[in-house]
């Protein structure tokens, strides 16, 4: 048996947001119809439904499907280009100012009440123009950190039809990539490969990042084999400590392969990395402790990543790196018989390893924390 989340209107023509559970999506369907509900939207599918006779899919009951659904909602693109442009009031106030003197004292058709009023939309068309690819790309990012595929897939789309409208400074190659990357989240690996192989030849891209950015693709569709592989060509093709880091990670975070991962570590320089790679190099660190034995070093380790993902709060992608540190954390905590502590980095974890469908690491956690 199956829960699926659904939106619909109740017999007294009130929205309610819940779950209705039934062994298939048409039985689902079947079941909210017959109970008298209208306007019924399916917020689950076959895919992702909650499995009710899988322990780990069941937690995801710890949520409501209320609660499941608002993680889903974000400001309009309208909403947001208008916090963003009363930010700028400092820009456009004056104009306004001068406009309004002007029409009270000359009228609305006078040149002195025109000439401010065409400033101030020239400064709109300026504002929408520059401002909307940068929100529309900021989406797509926040989608991804939440594994929202077909969301990030329909903003990219949009972000493609704006760029054959007007110049802008995202790259042809980034908006491929992240379509790519959301139809292979979505199951359909192929289409995004074939996307993305248009690129496999482009003599603009430095040696490696062709390769570098197709483990994006394989890893939106949890094939973490494959993402090693093409990492490790990254690596020959432009060796470094990026790719090594990248490499290592998915060595020990998803194929448990420990001893590689510390051998790829072992032959980097720390006193040379940027802040963003001590970061990665950090995480990877504790993660490679945790799961070797020595959670008091995971610790340490994972504490000074977490210390400088505070300089990039703002980076949609950064959420990622912080639920992956905190629940790591978390980890290393029970194991050092300090649950009390491990607790709120737990809970702050929950939510997007939720979204994740990363039943595994929900179950350690849950494990862990009974002690």
């Amino acid at each position: 048996m199956f829960a699926f989340n659904f939106t619909a209107k109740n017999n007294s023509q009130t929205v309610v947001t819940d779950r209705v559970v039934a062994a298939t999506y048409e039985e689902a369907l079947a079941t909210l119809q017959k109970a008298g509900y209208t306007d019924i939207n399916m917020i689950s599918n076959a895919a992702t439904a909650i499995n009710l006779n899988d322990d780990n899919s069941r937690n995801r009951l710890e949520l409501t499907a209320a609660e499941e659904q608002q993680l889903q909602r974000q400001p309009s693109l309208l909403m947001q280009l208008a916090m963003l442009f009363a930010r700028n009031a400092s820009w456009w106030g004056p104009l306004l100012v001068l406009w309004a003197i002007a029409t009270a004292m000359y009228g609305y058709a006078s040149t002195a009440a025109i000439i401010p009023a065409a400033l101030l939309l020239l400064h709109l068309l300026g504002f929408i123009w520059s401002k909307v690819p940068m929100i529309l790309y900021n989406r797509t990012l926040e989608a991804c950190t939440w594994n929202r595929w077909a969301e990030a897939e329909r903003i990219m789309r949009a972000l493609a039809r704006w760029k054959s409208w007007f110049k802008i400074a995202i790259p042809e190659h980034e908006i491929i990539f992240r379509l790519a990357t959301a139809e292979a989240g979505q199951g359909r690996l192929a289409d995004g490969l074939k996307r993305a192989a248009v690129l496999k030849h482009d003599a603009s891209l430095k040696p490696g990042f062709y390769e570098s950015r197709l483990s994006s693709v394989y890893f939106a569709a949890r094939d973490f084999q494959q993402v090693a592989l093409v990492q490790h060509t990254s690596r020959k093709l432009n060796p470094g400590v990026a790719p090594s880091i990248d490499l290592a990670t998915t060595l020990a975070r998803h194929l448990n392969n420990f001893k590689a991962a510390e051998l790829l570590l072992a032959d980097i320089d720390k006193a040379t990395l940027s802040q963003l790679e001590r970061l990665f190099f950090f995480i990877c660190q504790g993660v490679i402790s945790l799961n070797t034995g020595r959670p008091e070093l995971a610790i340490t380790q994972l504490n000074e990543a977490y210390e400088i993902t505070a300089a990039y709060a703002s980076m949609p992608l950064m959420q990622a790196n912080v639920t992956e540190i905190r629940a790591h954390l978390a980890l290393a905590l029970c194991a050092c018989g300090r649950q009390v502590e491990a607790n709120p980095h737990a809970l702050a974890a929950h939510t997007m390893l939720l979204a994740w469908q990363d039943t595994a690491m929900l179950q350690r956690l849950k494990d862990a924390l009974r002690g």
